[in-house]
């Protein structure tokens, strides 16, 4: 699978991942590939959040294409090309940055309800004594018929 932003410049592979180490979300360790969490429902699927997340940056592979998340417009249209040749459009949202803490994971990774799109990357202030971002980018996305 891929995900293409086309005005973000962002075209990226998506690996299908399960749970991390950390009882997350597993992520590959280079920003530049993206995770779908294949737990969940797939894009094709008729209800509920279709997850993709990657890193924002790392020491070893330097900043991700999602690092431009953050400012993507309402309407900035994201298409996502599965396995069998087939495509899934989306139109963005909403772009929220959220303190850590305050993440409606439940929501994020909720089952049930209309399809769409959640796309989830690290952002904001850099705490550097703990080594990590202080919020996540979260951009909602919509399905376009």
């Amino acid at each position: 699978m891929r995900i293409r932003i086309e005005a973000l410049g962002i075209d990226m592979g998506i690996e299908a991942v399960g749970l991390g180490d950390s009882g997350g979300m597993g992520l590959p360790k280079n920003p530049a590939i993206a995770a779908w969490y294949k737990f969940g429902p797939a894009p094709a699927s008729a209800a509920g959040a279709t997850v993709i997340a990657a890193h924002v940056d790392s020491l070893e592979y330097d900043i991700g294409p999602f690092s431009r998340l953050a400012s993507a417009p309402a309407g900035t249209e994201i298409v996502l090309s599965l396995a069998d040749g087939s495509e899934r459009r989306y139109s963005v949202a909403s772009v929220t940055l959220t303190l850590k803490p305050d993440v409606p994971w439940p929501t994020i990774f909720d089952r049930t309800g209309p399809a769409r799109l959640t796309l989830v990357t690290c952002g904001g202030e850099f705490d550097y004594t703990a080594r990590r971002y202080l919020s996540n980018v979260i951009v909602s996305a919509t399905p376009v018929p």
